[in-house]
């Protein structure tokens, strides 16, 4: 990648998208997503936001993943039992490997990044 790119991450226009490999345990997500970077031809790296409304989902997380909240509510909780809530303007870091589940309690909106 040769040039800058940016975007305002509040307002950007959304696709629908869900990640890969979620499964939706509760409620309805409609996600939605926008990807600014990706490359995965040398090891994890992508940033983007991500949208969804009120639902419970789990999926293992392949990367490691830093998300900072835009919008909404979130319960985050690993497979070992760490678990955390956050509201706008948090961050967390998701270390690779573990199964998460997400409770959404409200309409949500993350910009995230992944890392080797």
């Amino acid at each position: 990648m040769n040039e800058i790119k940016a975007v305002e991450s509040a307002t950007v226009d959304l696709e629908t998208w869900q990640p890969d490999g979620v499964t939706i345990l509760e409620g309805e997500p409609a996600g939605r997503g926008f990807t600014l970077y990706e490359d995965f031809a040398n090891g994890a790296r992508g940033t983007g936001v991500f949208e969804c409304e009120p639902s419970k989902t789990t999926y293992k997380l392949e990367f490691n993943e830093i998300i900072y909240v835009l919008e909404g509510k979130v319960t985050i909780e690993l497979q070992n039992g760490s678990k955390v809530n956050l509201t706008p303007g948090m961050q967390a870091f998701l270390p690779a490997g573990h199964i998460s589940t997400w409770t959404f309690h409200t309409k949500f909106r993350e910009v995230w990044v992944l890392a080797d």
